[in-house]
Order: structure tokens, then sequence, then C-alpha cells
């Protein structure tokens, strides 16, 4: 039975950390450092999407998870591994060789990943391009054309903290209650920011044959 005096550990996996110092023609830039106070990404390049391996749709099925191909079944693994939400962009469709977490002008329209139209509230924070297109609603919604396709063979992986109640505001105005939204505005561990994202990047490496193509962008 369970006692209070009792210590108990997580123990997280273990996994190869080491990322080269590569700095291809790519950049990162955070405009709204208070709704995003730490954002980091990865390039990964040469991915083959497919369908996962048994053991992880088995993984995902076990709580509840529907699997969708082997690299956002990987995010989500490892969201519910860490409990930090990721995000993983087709690179090819980030114009501009650039990512900007900004704020849009009021009612600027975002097409969703359901394809639905979003008209955007100057509070909700975005995962922009370089050309100031809106790719994906910070923490809470992706995009129609910039997520993982089959098609897709390299990839920007995102790991942030976003601020809690820019995301609970954001959820809420749009009725976007996504598990990456509820994860955000409870609040989450900062310092598994960087964990989660190396994690995700391995098993990238194993089952979707990915190689790391750049530094990791902080």
């Amino acid at each position: 039975s369970f006692r209070a005096n009792k210590e108990y550990k997580l123990n997280l996996p273990t996994f190869q950390s080491e990322i080269p110092t590569l700095q291809p023609e790519f950049s990162v830039e955070v405009e709204n450092t208070k709704a995003c106070p730490k954002y980091l990404g990865i390039i990964i390049r040469d991915i083959q999407v497919k369908e996962s391996p048994e053991w992880l749709k088995n993984r995902l099925k076990a709580i509840g998870q529907k699997p969708i191909n082997n690299v956002v079944d990987i995010t989500n693994f490892v969201l519910h591994e860490f409990g930090q939400p990721l995000h993983a962009f087709d690179l090819d469709e980030i114009k501009g060789k650039k990512i900007i977490v900004k704020n849009l002008p009021s009612k600027t329209k975002f097409v969703a990943l359901d394809n639905s139209t979003i008209e955007l509230h100057e509070e909700d924070l975005m995962i922009c391009d370089g050309e100031n297109n809106g790719m994906c609603i910070a923490g809470v919604y992706g995009g129609a054309t910039s997520g993982v396709k089959n098609s897709t063979t390299s990839i920007f992986l995102e790991s942030a903290y976003f601020d809690p109640k820019t995301i609970r505001r954001t959820s809420t105005r749009h009725s976007l209650r996504t598990e990456a939204a509820i994860h955000f505005e409870k609040g989450i561990d900062p310092a598994v920011t960087e964990k989660a994202l190396l994690r995700a990047v391995q098993l990238i490496a194993e089952i979707a044959d990915g190689k790391v193509a750049s530094k990791v962008f902080a």
C-alpha cells in the first residue's frame, strides 16, 4: 500500500544526447518572449514516414491514442513519457528558412489542421515562417499544410515552453481543447524541454531513419 513517507523516483529513459554543431542556413526568432520564454528546435533529414512498429502502436493504443505515422506517433509517445508536447513541421513548408514566434494582426485568417478557417485574435501566439505566414497556433493547433505528410523527408522538430495563461486564453477563445493545450495551460516543467526533444530525436533516428542535420536552435 502507498505510504506517504516513502520516496518514489521516476526513472526516465536513457538516450544518446550528442548533437552535432551543424549550422545550416536556417534561423529561429522569438519576438514574444513573454508568451514563449523557451523555444528549442532541431532539423532532422532523410526521414522515412511510414507505419509505426507494433510496440509503439500498442503503447499508444493502451492509452487511447490512435496511431497515425511513425513521426507523429513518436511525438505523442514522448508527450506521455515526459509530459512535454512536441510539434513536427515539414521543413519544405517553412518559407524563408526561418521560424518566427510572434503574434499576428487581429482577424488574420489561419487554415487549421482540419481545414477549418480560424480568425485569429491579436493575443494568439503563432509559429510563423520567414514570410510571416502562420503555420501553427503555438501550443494549441497545427496548420493544414505545415505538418508531417507521407511525402515528408525533412522536419523541424519543436519543443517549447509557452506561458500557461496565453495558451489557456487561446484554447478557450477558439474552443480548441487539444491535448497539447491541456498540458501547456497546466504548466509544464521547462527543465524537460530539451530532454524530451533529444528523446524524440533518438526515436526518430531509430524508427524513421532520420539524421540530425543541425544544432539545437535555442
